[in-house]
């Protein structure tokens, strides 16, 4: 049966980054949620740290090692082409990690691989949002309004986003396990 979402003319390309993302969006709906029953509920300042925290986090984390990276790769010998892919990966794999980590420092009480995964969910959205600016404001950089500036923002604060939901979500009860009687 034909995807629906994927047309038949889709480029390799396109369907490699669908299967992507069907696959990342499949391991986050099968990762395990914490019992909700027995954990405090959230406060609001803990949960804007945590996104604010990350959403500074990430620019810092992507031009810093970004920059770093290339830096040490011209340093080593290689040429700019080779040093910038490098720099490229250094710094999305720092933003990655970054988003990450905020709320985890900040939390302290959920599972980091849940962040790591969140983070992910939310580099690929942002993905999705810059696809969407590129397709809108391409033709005419000069229209840039609050709507292209509002996407902007969107990319750079959806890895935060995602990290703080997926981490809060998969936070551990404090209450000891209840002993039942079969």
């Amino acid at each position: 049966m034909l995807n629906p979402v994927v047309a038949r003319g889709a480029s390799p390309r396109s369907r490699a980054w669908h299967g992507a993302a069907l696959a990342v969006l499949a391991l986050a709906a099968a990762s395990p949620a914490a019992a909700q029953d027995d954990v405090p509920s959230l406060s609001s300042a803990r949960v804007a740290a945590q996104v604010v925290g990350g959403t500074l986090a990430a620019p810092i984390a992507f031009f810093g090692a970004g920059a770093a990276t290339k830096r040490i790769a011209q340093a080593m010998g290689a040429g700019d082409e080779r040093a910038g892919r490098a720099a490229y990966v250094a710094a999305y794999t720092a933003t990655w990690l970054a988003t990450a980590a905020v709320p985890a420092v900040i939390g302290g009480d959920g599972k980091f691989p849940a962040a790591l995964g969140g983070s992910a969910l939310g580099m690929l959205a942002s993905f999705g949002v810059v696809k969407l600016g590129n397709w809108r404001y391409d033709a005419d950089r000069r229209a840039c309004g609050v709507l292209c500036w509002t996407l902007g923002a969107a990319v750079v604060a959806l890895p935060s986003v995602g990290a703080t939901i997926a981490y809060d979500r998969s936070r551990r009860s404090r209450v000891a396990p209840r002993l039942t009687a079969y």
